[in-house]
């Protein structure tokens, strides 16, 4: 026969793990209450329950909380000790259980979002600021990356989730289409333009992104596969050095359409290529968990995708 373990073996114990939540309500109520019956009324069980579990902690305790002398249930120095004790503790966790489902309501923490540097303006700052005056508790990490590396940052969970374009398909990637927009050119044009090829643009001085950048490769790729050769003037990793250099030095900038909004460039023409539009879309992990802010941060940034003018957005899917 196993000898049960003696009261000094149990105190040696971690008392967490020998005395229940339920235990010490019940002590408590008896605490407050004129006798066992009412506290057991307000516990909603019968006296014998309450009275069997009290007795129960008296005995991993080790102590009387209650004299049960004179037909009555007094309470001892220990017992009002230990209610002195543990009734602040008991509100606080009530509290706090009560607050877990109104704080999971609540939009807050941080989000951390990676962005291409063309949606940034136009689209992710806007949507965020609203954001930020409707939830004042959400906090936001905004990083710039090429649209290769946002997906390998989704993946390895740098990212809440990414704003990116022409993702490709992946098992553990949830992708969000929004809009799909068209490459526009800017500068020294020909008057009156209304849509611009390829070929009317190869002869101009451009202004490109680096080769690094996706749309920059398309864009050789597409001038290749008509048998162009284009003038490239400039390369910068900034837009807004195109830009300035359609502007003031007579050359033709080539960028994406939300690009263009983003720089407030107005007179942009669309270039028609389908092989250079492009579909926006929100990246995010399909297997990681994803907090309120995080989800309605996504939510925000579908609903206000930016309505970019007549003639730079494409009906239909872009090219992948």
């Amino acid at each position: 026969m196993t000898a049960r373990p003696s009261s000094r073996a149990q105190r040696a114990r971690d008392p967490l793990e020998l005395v229940s939540l339920r235990q010490l309500r019940y002590f408590s109520a008896a605490m407050r209450a004129p006798s066992f019956n009412e506290a057991a009324r307000e516990c909603s069980i019968s006296q014998p329950a309450l009275s069997e579990q009290i007795a129960l902690l008296e005995q991993v305790l080790g102590v009387p909380l209650f004299d049960r002398t004179g037909g009555r249930a007094v309470p001892t120095l220990s017992g009002h000790e230990l209610e002195r004790r543990i009734a602040g503790s008991l509100l606080e966790l009530q509290s706090a259980l009560r607050e877990v489902p109104e704080r999971a309501d609540t939009i807050s923490g941080l989000v951390r979002v990676g962005l291409v540097q063309s949606y940034g303006a136009c689209w992710v700052v806007p949507v965020m600021r609203a954001a930020q005056a409707r939830w004042p508790a959400l906090s936001v990490a905004l990083r710039r990356r090429t649209a290769h590396a946002l997906e390998e940052g989704v993946l390895r969970g740098d990212f809440e989730f990414a704003v990116s374009f022409d993702p490709h398909p992946h098992a553990d990637l949830e992708i969000a289409q929004c809009f799909v927009e068209r490459a526009v050119a800017v500068g020294a044009l020909p008057r009156r333009a209304r849509r611009l090829t390829l070929a009317q643009l190869a002869p101009c001085r451009l202004a490109l992104l680096p080769s690094e950048y996706m749309m920059r490769r398309e864009l050789d790729a597409a001038f290749a596969s008509q048998g162009l050769k284009p003038q490239v003037r400039l390369e910068s990793d900034a837009l807004e050095d195109l830009v300035a250099a359609a502007r003031e030095s007579g050359m033709v900038a080539i960028l994406n359409a939300a690009a263009a909004s983003s720089l407030a460039v107005h007179d942009a023409v669309p270039i028609d290529c389908v092989e250079l539009q492009r579909k926006a879309c929100l990246v995010r992990s399909r297997t990681r968990h994803h907090t309120n802010a995080s989800r309605h941060l996504w939510d925000a940034l579908v609903a206000g995708a930016p309505a970019l003018p007549s003639g730079w957005t494409a009906p239909g899917k872009a090219r992948r």
